[in-house]
């Protein structure tokens, strides 16, 4: 059995975006259920389930869901809570109460609708994540507090990269497909994309694959391979004394002058400008 219960003083500084107000781990723990009425509890209330299964009740029609590994639960503040371990398949069960500022569509639908259900992937990364929180707390000192915000707001960032409702565990799946195409793509963004070959890194239709992106990357899967392109030319340009023929062709732009134009266009100066601001003009770092 493990039972792992912090409750954290209120912060000293006051214009943090989010900060925890309680947190813990409960392993192996039969008797794990709580229910709390409308009002009771005013933080944010984030679960993620590890490993074995656990129910909660959907605020929005009352019914009891069966939540399994990868599966995880937000209430709102203010809300009615309902949601216990199954005491024959226990979970491990991590959990963060706290309040935010930041709007975030999880946040916002959680709002909205008084609880929100949700699959999650990245599962180590939130297990580190949490751990580290953990091990602030052991014990808490005041000079922890700018880092336990720091992690509760990349867990709440993360959770938005990758998670989706509990129903769509499928686009989950295809969400880090798609991400990890796109860091194929940035790793390797001098060579030759066409939408053909970029989509065949996934598995799907060109035409699959260039919806999928838009939504899951914000931008087609062009304006990222010229953003990647752009990424690599500027540290080109503020490590090394390269020309700037060279620096284009080598990050996979055909024409220099084409070069020159996209750069201004994204970064409003000229490479040379951009070097004589950022880099090694007449050796100066």
């Amino acid at each position: 059995m493990m039972l792992e219960h912090f409750v954290l003083p209120k912060p000293a500084f006051s214009e943090y975006v989010c900060y925890p107000d309680s947190l813990g781990r409960y392993n192996d723990y039969p008797q794990h259920a709580e229910r709390r009425e409308q009002g009771q509890m005013m933080d944010y209330n984030l679960h993620f389930i590890f490993s074995g299964s656990g129910y909660a009740v959907n605020n929005t029609g009352g019914e009891k869901l069966l939540l399994r590994a990868g599966d995880g639960f937000l209430f709102p503040r203010g809300a009615y809570q309902q949601y216990g371990t199954i005491p024959e398949d226990t979970w491990d069960v991590r959990w963060i109460h706290f309040d935010t500022t930041i709007q975030l569509p999880h946040l916002r639908e959680a709002e909205d609708f008084g609880s929100w259900f949700f699959t999650f992937s990245n599962k180590e990364r939130f297990k580190q994540l949490t751990e580290e929180m953990y091990g602030l707390c052991r014990p808490f000192e005041t000079r922890n507090e700018p880092r336990l915000s720091a992690l509760l707001y990349e867990i709440l960032v993360e959770l938005a990269q990758h998670s989706v409702r509990l129903e769509g565990s499928a686009g989950l799946e295809k969400q880090n497909v798609i991400r990890a195409a796109a860091d194929q793509i940035r790793h390797r963004c001098e060579e030759g994309w066409t939408l053909e070959r970029m989509a065949a890194l996934s598995g799907y239709s060109a035409f699959h694959f260039l919806r999928l992106f838009q939504q899951v990357m914000g931008k087609t899967p062009n304006h990222y391979v010229t953003e990647c392109r752009l990424v690599a030319a500027k540290l080109l340009l503020a490590t090394t004394l390269l020309p700037i023929t060279e620096i284009a062709a080598r990050t996979g732009f055909s024409q220099t002058s084409y070069f020159i134009r996209v750069f201004r266009a994204a970064e409003g100066v000229s490479p040379k400008q951009y070097r004589t601001i950022r880099g090694q003009s007449a050796g100066r770092t």
